[in-house]
């Protein structure tokens, strides 16, 4: 049988309790700022100053470290790596992160792109810097200063969250996504 938990369990313990804190006020911070008229007409309160979706990244951060956390609880005499069911349990964050990546339906692909017409109605400047300064998923202080190859890709800003301004908009359409775009 195994010992009790190692320095290494207990850190990613607390790293997905982290995880759950991070969701769990997220939820709440956008529950009230909602229910306080949707000031601002976009949520800058609290995490979601420093990440467009930190309820996903919550909610990702769970599943990765729950990953990382079952290394050790690996019955292979090798350790984690060696074992199978250790590798198996990737696919949980994985499929996490298909979910509030890439489907169109749900997550951030839902709450992007096309849908970020509202915002660029209503308060156009005031949301494009909101967007070039605030990571789409992962808190981060200084996101601005981030080059756009690395917003691209580890940060998971991708291009396809980006609004496109349509042709039957104004003639200001074309100058206004030159503008707004990061």
């Amino acid at each position: 049988t195994k010992p009790g938990f190692s320095p290494y369990d207990i850190a990613f313990a607390i790293l997905f309790g982290s995880g759950v804190l991070i969701e769990i006020i997220a939820d709440i911070q956008k529950a009230l700022w909602v229910k306080a008229g949707r000031q601002g007409n976009f949520c800058e309160k609290g995490v979601w100053k420093f990440s467009r979706h930190p309820n996903y990244f919550g909610e990702i951060f769970q599943w990765w470290c729950l990953f990382a956390f079952s290394y050790s609880s690996s019955q292979n005499p090798a350790g984690g790596y060696a074992d199978p069911l250790w590798w198996a349990g990737i696919l949980s964050p994985l499929f996490t992160m298909q979910i509030l990546l890439n489907m169109a339906p749900t997550g951030i692909s839902n709450a992007e792109g096309k849908n970020l017409k509202r915002y660029y109605d209503k308060c156009p400047e005031r949301y494009a810097k909101y967007r070039a300064n605030t990571s789409i998923l992962i808190p981060f202080i200084g996101y601005r200063f981030v080059p756009e190859f690395l917003k691209r890709t580890i940060f998971f800003d991708f291009e396809r969250y980006e609004y496109r301004f349509s042709s039957r908009e104004s003639n200001e359409g074309s100058a206004k996504k030159d503008e707004y775009s990061h």
